[in-house]
C-alpha cells in the first residue's frame, strides 16, 4: 500500500502514465487529480496524427489526392482467375481436350498415335516401355458418353470436396487414387492371365472413372445424408448409392474373376478408387464433422 499523491489516502497504487504520480482508486484517472502532464501529452498525439495524415501516400488513400481507378479485369483474366481456384474445373477441361485430340487423330475406333502412346497396358511388358501410362489413361476414354458420365460426376462431388479440404489437396487426392486405380487394375489382369491363361485377360484401360469414384466415395463418407439422383432418375442417400455401386462393382469383380469375358468396365479399379476413397473420406470425418454436415449437389 502506498499514499495517493492527491488525497493522502493509503490504498492500492496506480501509477498515471502522464506525470507517473500514484494515485487511489478514486483519483487514478487524469481528470480526477488534475494531472498535469494529460494536456501536453495530448497535444503531443496529436501532432504525431496530424504528421501522418500528411504523408503523400495516406492523402492519395483517403481521397485527398488523385484517386486510381480500379481496372476491371478482362474475361479472359477472369477465366484464369476461376481456374487457379477451382482445380475440378481444370481437370474437366483439360480431360476434355485430351479426348478431343484423341478422337481427331484416331485412324480407327480404338487406334491411333495417342492409344499407342498412352493408354494403360496391363501387360507388364509393354507397361514398362509406358510407365507413364498409369497417369496419361486417366485423361484418355472410350467413348464421348464415357467422358461425360465421368466429368458430370467429378464437377457434382469433386467441386464440394475441393472447396473443403483445398485444391492443392484435391489435386493430391485425385491423382493418388488415379495412379491406385490403374495400378489395381494392371494386378487383377494378370492374376486373371495366371487364372485362366487367355490373352483376352491382359487388355487395356482407359478413364478417369477410378479417380472420380475415390472423389465420390470420400464425398459419401463426409456427407451421408446428401441426396443424390441415381442416373439423374432414382432418388437416394448418397451413401445408399456408394453401398448399391460397391455391390454391383464386387459381383461384375467376381464374375470377371471367375472367367466372364465379356464385361467391358474395369471393376478392379473402380473398386480400387473406391477403397481409396472411403477411407479418404473417413480419415478427414473428424477433421471436417463441423463443416460437412450437408451437400447439396445441385448448389456446387
Amino acid at each position: 500500500m502506498t499514499q495517493c499523491s492527491e488525497c493522502g489516502k493509503e490504498d492500492m497504487s496506480f501509477k498515471c502514465r502522464y506525470c507517473s504520480e500514484k494515485f487511489c482508486s478514486e483519483h487514478r484517472l487524469p481528470e480526477n487529480h488534475d494531472c498535469p502532464g494529460l494536456e501536453p501529452a495530448l497535444e503531443k498525439e496529436k501532432e504525431e496524427t496530424d504528421k501522418w495524415f500528411q504523408k503523400k501516400e495516406v492523402k492519395n488513400e483517403i481521397g485527398n489526392g488523385p484517386a486510381k481507378k480500379a481496372r476491371k479485369p478482362s474475361v479472359i483474366e477472369d477465366i484464369l482467375n476461376t481456374f487457379k481456384t477451382n482445380y475440378t474445373l481444370l481437370i474437366i477441361l483439360f480431360t476434355s481436350f485430351i479426348y478431343f485430340l484423341q478422337v481427331s487423330t484416331a485412324t480407327a475406333p480404338g487406334q491411333g498415335p495417342m492409344y499407342d502412346m498412352f493408354v494403360l497396358q496391363s501387360d507388364i511388358g509393354e507397361l514398362l516401355t509406358h510407365p507413364w501410362s498409369v497417369v496419361t489413361a486417366m485423361f484418355m476414354h472410350g467413348t464421348t458418353f464415357h467422358l461425360f458420365a465421368n466429368m458430370i460426376t467429378l464437377y457434382f462431388f469433386g467441386t464440394a470436396l475441393e472447396r473443403l479440404i483445398g485444391s492443392r489437396k484435391f489435386l493430391k487426392f485425385y491423382f493418388v487414387s488415379g495412379i491406385i486405380a490403374s495400378l489395381a487394375f494392371v494386378a487383377f489382369r494378370n492374376l486373371l492371365y495366371l487364372i485362366h491363361g487367355s490373352p483376352w485377360a491382359l487388355g487395356t484401360a482407359v478413364g478417369a472413372s477410378g479417380a472420380v469414384v475415390a472423389v465420390f466415395a470420400a464425398v459419401a463418407m463426409l456427407y451421408p445424408r446428401a441426396d443424390i439422383l441415381l442416373f439423374f432418375v432414382i432418388p437416394m442417400k448418397i451413401k445408399t448409392g456408394l453401398y448399391a455401386f460397391a455391390g454391383f462393382e464386387t459381383f461384375m469383380f467376381i464374375l470377371t474373376l471367375s472367367g466372364f469375358e465379356y464385361w467391358p468396365f474395369a471393376s478392379s479399379a473402380h473398386l480400387a478408387g473406391l477403397i481409396v476413397g472411403v477411407w479418404f473420406g473417413k480419415k478427414l470425418q473428424k477433421k471436417y464433422t463441423s463443416k460437412s454436415s450437408f451437400f447439396n449437389p445441385l448448389e456446387v
